[in-house]
């Protein structure tokens, strides 16, 4: 049970008092509920991302077009995903609802972000791709920055590390779950419609398990300021100044996301064209890369969670991942035979497990003013989730043109290069070891 202690904390930066401090103690059911539901909604979130969203392109654009309307849709929903995480994360912590503060945006976003995916599964054009997917990415997003609100609110300092390694584990699980679904449907002649109704059925039912589970205190509404519309835009700027590790950190996540998320958008056309493989081949050959990749993530993810708990360092397991990520998109760049893809996703999978299990806790420990303002700053750092999301798929049609079209090698290359460079802002933070 969550019990209310008062503690002194800064104030806000719109300068209203702080609420009190909640006494972390997650019951017994939560962290199960928790990372269960967290890898479901993650299979509906990121299924389409590296692999059925751009099937679904495919099938609806000529090979000269997928690329340039894959950057298209991805960029209108990042750019949706990148509004609407901080704003609903703002919300959330001043969401007086009986049924708690992040129950009601953890619901009512999973089953619009459903009606999203539904519309994109049934889309009879790119445009009306467009619309599903900006729908699915607003909505998720509201959901997404309730539930990261969850570990500040609910888990205590000592723990954070091992939950956010297990969170680590479900997130970078979950396209395997849904890459293996997709594949089966494939392999099977069935519908490619059930390629989106399954994975959304399966995130429906993990957010609403974790709903259920989930003890969430009822914020008092007198215990809020007025509402001022100004000082809640302003809230959203965090000033690098008096927020120098939250900065580095910000800037860290994006760099490396920036490299990812090109690779994590166009892995299936890399694979058509790199290697000339069929939509089922290319399926098979990326659900055994994601095989070799969860192997070596959940390894790194529950080592360094448990090792970055047990010595209180955050930023060398953080760096030590960015540089694998690094090394694998290298890999990536230069294979030429299909099997020399294992080891780039060893090594992809091994950093990616590193990062997001430690990453989560490093931020939770930078965060300003997480008492009062979790969410709204968990939201607000989110946005280095949402905006290479938007960047990366713009800024990749111009690498892949280089030479006349397919420069896989540029593009992974330049990726490479910004995660160097997201590792040397890491090392910058000084309010974490």
């Amino acid at each position: 049970m969550t019990h209310l202690a008062p503690a002194e904390q800064p104030l806000p930066l719109d300068g209203t008092p702080p609420l009190p401090a909640p006494v972390r103690t997650p019951s017994r059911r939560l962290v199960p509920a928790y990372v269960g539901g967290f890898l479901a909604f993650n299979v509906a979130l990121l299924t389409p991302v590296v692999s059925t969203l751009a099937l679904r392109v495919n099938a609806l654009t000529t090979a000269d077009e997928r690329a340039g309307a894959l950057g298209l849709v991805t960029g209108i929903g990042a750019f949706f995903a990148f509004v609407a995480n901080p704003l609903a994360g703002a919300l959330s912590d001043r969401t007086t609802s009986r049924f708690g503060r992040r129950r009601p945006w953890i619901v009512l976003g999973v089953l619009v972000g459903a009606a999203g995916l539904m519309t994109i599964a049934l889309a009879p054009s790119i445009a009306v791709v467009a619309i599903g997917w900006a729908l699915t990415q607003a909505a998720f997003n509201c959901t997404q920055a309730a539930v990261q609100a969850v570990l500040p609110d609910q888990v205590e300092e000592r723990l954070r590390g091992r939950v956010s390694g297990w969170l680590g584990i479900a997130q970078n699980a979950a396209p395997l779950v849904g890459v293996a679904l997709a594949y089966a449907f494939t392999a099977a002649g069935a519908s490619p419609v059930l390629m989106f109704v399954v994975p959304t059925a399966i995130g429906v039912a993990g957010m609403l398990w974790l709903a259920a589970v989930l003890r969430d205190p009822v914020l008092d509404g007198s215990t809020l300021p007025p509402f001022r519309l100004g000082a809640f835009l302003r809230a959203f700027w965090l000033d690098p100044r008096r927020h120098p590790d939250f900065a580095w950190a910000f800037t860290g996540r994006f760099l490396l996301l920036l490299a990812l998320a090109a690779y994590n958008a166009f892995q299936v056309f890399y694979l058509l064209d790199r290697f000339g493989f069929d939509e089922a081949t290319a399926l098979s050959w990326q659900l055994r890369l994601m095989v070799v990749s969860a192997v070596a993530l959940v390894v790194a993810a529950a080592v360094g969670g448990a090792v970055s708990d047990r010595t209180g360092r955050r930023k060398v397991f953080v760096v030590a991942a960015t540089v694998l990520a690094a090394a694998a998109l290298v890999v990536f760049a230069v294979a030429q035979e299909p099997t020399t893809l294992y080891l780039a996703t060893a090594l992809f999978g091994a950093g990616s497990g590193l990062y997001f299990a430690v990453d989560l806790a490093l931020v939770t420990d930078v965060l300003p003013n997480r008492e009062t303002e979790a969410a709204k700053n968990m939201g607000v750092f989110n946005i280095a989730n949402a905006l290479p999301q938007s960047l990366a798929p713009a800024l990749a049609p111009l690498l892949l043109g280089i030479g006349g079209g397919g420069n896989y090698a540029a593009l992974f290359l330049t990726g490479a290069a910004v995660a160097v460079v997201g590792a040397a802002s890491t090392l910058l933070i000084r309010g974490a070891r």
